[in-house]
């Protein structure tokens, strides 16, 4: 076999093999598609991609890690489009922290040839939740492909990289160097959680397998992690067949965790590990506890249920009662012994969940009612409802063994950012070697992402939200640099907390960013950096807060006297309304008075009217309103007698005197008043009225104006 080029530069290329059949040389030609380097023997065609090709031997073969394509070489529809304004924020804080916390220099313990790709991927686990078939996508978007411009990240090549890495040696030496940087560097703590969770799937390999967990059936594979207790950094990661019960692992992985250099002080599992066999591991020959141990007792436990037959009747008495956090519970503990002999001491604690109770009678009842239990069934379950037991190697009070217990939920965190955060779920891999790539690639990103979520966690600042608010910083790209965006408020504080200066330009030199990544500090340093951070950021909330407060006061001192002047108006108006019902109440009873005289006076008898003397009538001429009191002719002696008047009558002065003394016309009653008194009366009234209403009306503008 050899190769024979083609094309005006020579750039297409064919393996030929000749052979002679009688006196005829037949020629058979193999088309290998493009030449990317001759001297390599690299080529690329639709069928196979990029492919190394040996004519001695007529091989292909894979191209080697470090190999980068040159963007001329690929077909126009594989060409990268460029674009010129792209996400910064994230992926340019996450490398700097990546070199800032020393963890890029564990990254690359892993023997990968192209950096960049390795470098590439971590980020792109990290910040994007896309399909791996579509990181070239996230990639052009991305600052990163100015960050790390040799990363091939086409679909073909991110399986073959995953293969790359997926090999048990380069697991092997990332664990180690990882595992020596956390215990030397962050924090020496061997005190650890181990617990498993199932990663569901349809991958035709070995390690997919039935497995019944908790009652449900589904094919998976089961995930161990090892998570440091005071931290809840990952420490160990191991993936076994589905259908490997729990309590078969965890001798071996003990063994695992001592030859990498862990010396176990003391060890939380979850109830699935707890078996004789497992417990006798955590005790030396003389019966000690060697290593400090919790676990989770299953509810079929013979231990469990003696305890619970002895101790139920008194469990709910007043000494018993607990409290953790939001919690109350009863909780009683027994002195045992434990291990396949049962010579090992322990103590094992019964406690009753009163707020787990109340739930599981509740869903007790629904499933009796539902499944027609009798009242037997329900009875004998209600017995066990809210119960749970624990086991320890040393003795703790009923007070300490819930918070030492439930240290095991941050184990549950972790798995928790390695199926939302790092792409852990769902597995879109084929074999068995791009499945452990995927997985030890998972695992990175975790770790970073719990460092990460360490240092956010100082301030209070949320993970998910945190990066979301980075990628919208963009940044655009010119031929010589980059210009980022300006960052708003939590960006600026996302940087100050990593310790990350946000430039405002980046020069690009051959299609690089040019500039120095943060040098690696001890993360005990960087816990004193963002302990000296939390200081200045509790001072700055102070002060926020006590302005705030300070604002606060001053509406509230405003509302105050807002209220206080509508009280007053309110009062005023109220002032008036009550003279104006006292007015209305003495018109009323100045009608009724006059009323009443009015009435009094008719029903009077009439008094009859004096008769008109004849020299009065002279003087009027004759003209007289009682033409009928005078006098007849026959009657003159008695008109002598009284000078001319009727009997009965007074005299000229006796009627002036008793006018004058009376001081009131004719027809008005004793003790009334006159028409210009009730006139001056009533006008005074109304100017008194017109004066309260103008008073009312300007306190109603003040108020109004403030």
């Amino acid at each position: 076999m050899y190769i024979i080029y083609s094309g005006s530069n020579k750039q297409y290329a064919s393996a030929a093999r000749s052979s002679r059949t009688g006196g005829k040389t037949h020629i058979e030609y193999t088309y290998l598609g493009s030449v990317i380097d001759r001297e390599k023997g690299i080529y690329h065609n639709k069928e196979r991609g990029f492919f190394t090709y040996d004519p001695k031997a007529n091989e292909y073969g894979d191209v080697p890690a470090d190999f980068t394509a040159p963007s001329e070489s690929l077909p126009a529809q594989a060409r990268k489009r460029l674009h010129y304004s792209v996400d910064f924020g994230d992926a340019f804080l996450m490398d700097g922290f990546l070199h800032r916390s020393g963890l890029m220099e564990v990254i690359d313990r892993i023997d990968y040839g192209n950096r960049d790709t390795l470098h590439a991927m971590v980020l792109f686990y990290m910040l994007s939740d896309m399909a791996n078939c579509d990181a070239c996508h996230w990639y052009e978007g991305s600052i990163a492909r100015l960050l790390y411009p040799n990363a091939n990240l086409r679909g073909q090549r991110i399986s073959d990289f995953l293969s790359a890495i997926g090999t048990k040696d380069q697991c092997i030496r990332f664990q180690q160097a990882y595992i020596q940087y956390v215990l030397q560097s962050y924090n020496p703590d061997k005190n650890i959680l181990v617990d498993s969770t199932g990663l569901p799937n349809r991958i035709h390999f070995p390690l997919t397998r039935i497995n019944v967990h908790d009652g449900k059936v589904s094919q998976e594979v089961r995930l161990i992690f090892v998570v440091q207790k005071s931290t809840g950094l990952p420490l160990y990661y191991q993936a076994v067949p589905g259908n490997i019960v729990d309590m078969s692992t965890l001798e071996r992985v003990m063994l695992h965790l001592n030859s990498l250099g862990i010396d176990i002080d003391s060890c939380l599992i979850d109830a699935g590990y707890d078996t004789a066999d497992n417990l006798d591991l955590f005790y030396a020959e003389d019966h000690t506890c060697k290593i400090g141990f919790i676990t989770r007792v299953k509810a079929n436990d013979k231990r469990f249920r003696e305890l619970v037959e002895e101790k139920l009747p008194t469990l709910d008495d007043k000494e018993n009662l607990v409290r953790y956090e939001d919690r109350y519970l009863f909780i009683v503990k027994k002195k045992i012994c434990v291990g396949k002999d049962e010579s090992n001491p322990a103590w094992m604690y019964l406690g009753l969940d009163c707020d787990r109770m109340r739930d599981e009678q509740h869903k007790l009842l629904r499933r009796a009612r539902k499944n027609g239990l009798s009242l037997e069934e329900v009875y004998e379950a209600m017995q066990s409802e809210g119960l749970f037991g624990v086991i320890s190697g040393r003795e703790y009070s009923c007070d300490e063994i819930l918070p030492a217990y439930y240290q095991r939920q941050q184990v549950e965190q972790t798995f928790d950012f390695a199926k939302n955060y790092t792409k852990l779920l769902p597995l879109r891999t084929c074999t068995e070697e791009t499945f452990q790539g995927h997985l030890l690639l998972s695992y990175i990103s975790s770790c970073a992402v719990k460092l990460l979520q360490q240092q956010l966690k100082t301030a209070d600042l949320f993970l998910g939200s945190r990066l979301r608010c980075m990628r919208n910083q963009k940044c655009t790209i010119y031929s010589s640099r980059i210009v980022t965006d300006n960052p708003q408020a939590e960006v600026n504080r996302t940087y100050e907390l990593c310790g990350i200066p946000c430039p405002a330009a980046i020069p690009i030199v051959d299609g690089r960013l040019q500039y120095t990544p943060p040098v690696a500090v001890p993360l005990t340093e960087t816990a004193k950096i963002l302990a000296e951070s939390r200081v200045v950021t509790i001072e700055r909330e102070k002060a926020e807060a006590a302005a705030a407060a300070e604002e606060k006061a001053k509406k509230a001192a405003a509302k105050a006297e807002a209220e206080r002047q509508k009280a007053e108006a309110r009062a005023a108006k109220a002032k008036v309304r009550e003279e104006k019902a006292r007015e209305k109440a003495a018109r009323e009873a100045e009608k009724a008075a006059k009323a009443k005289i009015g009435a009094e006076s008719k029903d009077a008898p009439q008094k009859p009217k004096p008769a008109v003397s004849a020299s009065k009538e002279a003087k009027s001429g004759g003209n007289t309103l009682n033409s009928t009191s005078i006098p007849e002719p026959g009657d003159e002696k008695t008109c002598k007698s009284h000078g001319g008047r009727p009997k009965g009558s007074k005299n000229k002065k006796h009627s002036k005197a008793a006018k004058v003394k009376s001081g009131r016309g004719p027809g008005r009653p004793k003790g009334s008043k006159n028409k210009k008194t009730l006139a001056r009366e009533a006008l005074q009234k109304r100017r008194e009225t017109i004066r309260q209403k103008n008073a009312v009306k300007n306190i109603s503008n003040e108020f109004k104006a403030k």
